[in-house]
């Protein structure tokens, strides 16, 4: 049997979630001539009966004939969309379903019945309509539930659903943050034998990458369960009081028994297992079999009370394999979309966070100039650009994916970003990941772009445009042009747009990386690495960065680097082109073009001892900035020259939070030249190693 899902029960929203989120983009793309603002109407009613059971009916009325005949053309066999309407992936199960095209009326009409839509819990009958809709009218045994969701630009849909509960049914509540409505109901007594069927099923295989993922049944419509029971008082008396826990081997304890007040004969529960799985997982490298354990117990009418412990085996993949199917063979009817379904799971290879990431994140900010990235579209654009010309100025190569079948639904091994970074390789779906990654690290949004065969990020600009960038491009063979070593930033770009005006209904998935994550979808703990890392793994700015830093000629990748150079204040340095020099009273201010980072230095005229200067400075700063407290002190050198460096932080008057660097050069034990810098955290991973450069720059002319 299958399943609705577990957070609609009304179960429209996750339909059309599921239509749309698979081509809403290609609707976008392809410039469907609409006039206006389109609507599609869904109309339901669902009749709720004594056993817990829905019958519902719903039609879903389409605004266009160009939207129905591309819904049709892609979904030639509307079972496929059953299918994911009633998959087991939700807390019904379903008895019967019939689904079709209305080519008349231009809509898809399901008639469906769900045992265990509304079960019994201390007392109460519950149904989980799943949030997000309003019930804008109750009265006697009625409910009325209205839900307006944006679905593209030129798109909405209007759901109503009416349900009507048994004639008996009081005191109706609903509940919004729950999406529960609640009733009474006088039970009808029951006697006779006892007998509760029980039929568990178990996820054949869990992705140790997502192991957080599990817990929380809010993800992907509550699809990420692990077990599943359904039972069904077959019986002539009433079952009470049924208990249900759960334990998954080692890497998970006995979960804490859900309870269930009454079912009566005929009635069904379904209930769902998501457990809170043990980091140890992330130790797992290859597949690894575990047991997943239940015990339950009830009584009967007479107050006997009877109890099994019942089980089943499954896999847990290693840290690095990703099954893209979440589906058991005999659920699946052939469709791509079906095959894929684990998708959105690759948001928890974005690793963002990850300090090799966030050191290929600065790397790139230098070569774009320490442009703001994520506050206007050209600063976004360049370094989405600096990030593939550094891929491909240090040799980053595409390879071929090392894919895996299991019950025949595909796998694939993939790597974190750190491992591609490592190798300097990866596949499509690895570099599309890092690449994310690294955009996220410095505030863009991503998503991730999976069709038949292939994946790609596209990068929401701050102005709402798109970059879909084909990461494949760094080696020409890879996208079909061999003739060169790899494409341009621009023609990936162009590349990229192509295949969004291409995508087909039904035939990809928009992963919103960050959404995903904000859902759960986060990634596994990963073992520390050294600061150093990236340069033991190879990885260098481009050779003409790299010639002009020694030469003292460029800064930060930028060919129009400025050299400030002062026989008055006795120094000098380099800064970016753009940036503005001011001097006052002694005083030389290097000052970013949006005020976002804000250098001084000050060259002593008096015989200063170097650690009483500082804590000097460091009091007049803790008088002048809230909450100023040191975060590290260390002793460096600079072009040849000893300095002591102290790092802070302070609160802003508008409530954030600063940065400061303080850095001073000092010769035979007297303060030469303070150098301090501000910048807010918020700017930090994208300024910060413009300020390095300027810093590590500063040379002391003789007196």
């Amino acid at each position: 049997m299958s399943t609705g899902r577990k957070r609609k029960v009304l179960v429209l929203p996750a339909v059309l979630v599921l239509l749309f989120l698979c081509f809403s983009l290609s609707f976008a793309f392809a410039e469907l001539s609409v006039e206006g603002l389109n609507t599609i109407r869904i109309r339901g009613k669902g009749t709720v009966d004594r056993k817990g059971a829905l019958h519902l009916d719903l039609a879903w009325e389409i605004p266009t004939n160009a939207l129905y005949i591309e819904i049709k053309r892609n979904f030639p066999n509307p079972y496929v969309i059953l299918r994911e309407f009633a998959s087991h992936r939700a807390a019904f199960e379903v008895a019967t379903a019939r689904i079709e095209y209305d080519d008349a009326e231009r809509a898809l009409n399901l008639a469906a019945d769900f045992w265990g839509a509304a079960v019994n819990r201390r007392g109460r009958w519950e149904v989980d309509l799943g949030k997000g809709a309003d019930c804008i009218w109750i009265e006697k045994q009625t409910a009325v539930f209205l839900e307006i969701m944006h679905v593209a630009s030129q798109l909405i849909q209007v759901m109503d659903v009416i349900i009507e509960l048994p004639g008996e049914a009081s005191n109706l509540k609903y509940d919004e943050n729950k999406g529960v409505l609640a009733y009474s109901l006088p039970e009808e007594l029951a006697t006779g034998y006892c007998e509760l069927d029980l039929s568990l099923k178990c996820k054949p295989r869990l992705t140790a990458a997502t192991y957080k993922a599990y817990a929380n049944p809010d993800i992907s419509e509550g699809d990420m369960w692990v077990a599943k029971a359904i039972f069904k008082n077959t019986g002539e008396c009433s079952i009470r009081d049924l208990k249900v826990n759960y334990k998954l081997g080692e890497y998970a304890d006995w979960s804490i028994p859900k309870s269930y007040s009454l079912i009566v004969p005929g009635g069904c529960v379904v209930d769902l297992y998501y457990p809170v799985i043990s980091s140890k997982v992330t130790e797992l490298l290859t597949r690894t079999p575990v047991d997943v354990r239940m015990k339950y117990e009830f009584r009967d009418q007479e107050g006997n009370i009877y109890s099994d412990v019942t089980g089943e085996r499954i896999e847990i993949l290693g840290i690095n394999q990703m099954e893209f199917c979440n589906l058991s063979m005999e659920e699946i009817t052939g469709t791509w979309v079906e095959y894929f379904s684990n998708s959105p799971l690759l948001a928890a290879w974005v690793t963002h966070l990850d300090s090799p990431v966030k050191a290929v994140a600065g790397m790139v900010s230098r070569l774009a100039g320490g442009v703001p990235s994520s506050l206007d579209r050209e600063s976004a654009i360049k370094f989405c650009r600096a990030l593939y010309d550094l891929e491909v100025a240090n040799g980053m190569a595409y390879q071929t994916p090392s894919g895996f079948l299991r019950d025949y639904t595909p796998g694939q091994d993939i790597k974190y970003p750190r491992d591609v970074l490592r190798d300097k390789s990866g596949t499509c779906v690895d570099l599309a990941i890092l690449y994310a990654s690294v955009c996220e690290a410095v505030g863009l949004k991503t998503l991730l772009i999976t069709l038949p065969g292939h994946c790609f990020p596209v990068i929401y600009l701050p102005d709402g445009e798109l970059l879909p960038v084909e990461c494949t491009g760094i080696s020409g063979a890879a996208v079909g042009v061999p003739a060169v070593k790899a494409l341009s930033f621009d023609q990936t770009v162009e590349f990229g747009f192509k295949q969004l005006s291409e995508l087909k209904m039904g035939m990809h998935y928009v992963v919103d990386v960050r959404e995903m994550q904000q859902k759960g979808v986060v990634s596994p703990e990963l073992p520390r690495l050294e600061g150093d890392i990236l340069e033991r793994w190879g990885w260098r700015l481009t050779p003409e960065f790299s010639r002009g830093a020694e030469e003292g000629e460029t800064i930060a990748g930028t060919e129009d680097a400025n050299t400030y150079s002062s026989e008055e204040h006795k120094l000098s340095f380099v800064y970016p082109g753009g940036w503005k020099v001011q001097e006052e009273e002694g005083v030389v201010h290097v000052i970013h073009p949006q005020t976002l980072a804000w250098i001084t230095m000050l060259r002593t005229v008096q015989d200063f001892d170097p650690q009483s200067f500082l804590q000097n400075v460091e009091a007049h700063l803790k008088q002048q900035y809230q909450d100023f407290a040191v975060t590290g002190r260390k002793q460096v050198v600079v072009n040849g020259v000893d300095a002591l460096r102290v790092d802070a932080q302070s609160t802003s008057p508008e409530g954030g939070v600063l940065i400061h660097t303080l850095l001073l050069l000092y010769e035979n034990n007297l303060a030469k030249v303070l150098a301090a810098c501000d910048v807010l955290r918020e700017q930090q991973l994208n300024l910060y190693p413009i300020v390095e450069q300027v810093f590590n720059s500063i040379t002391l002319l003789n007196e």
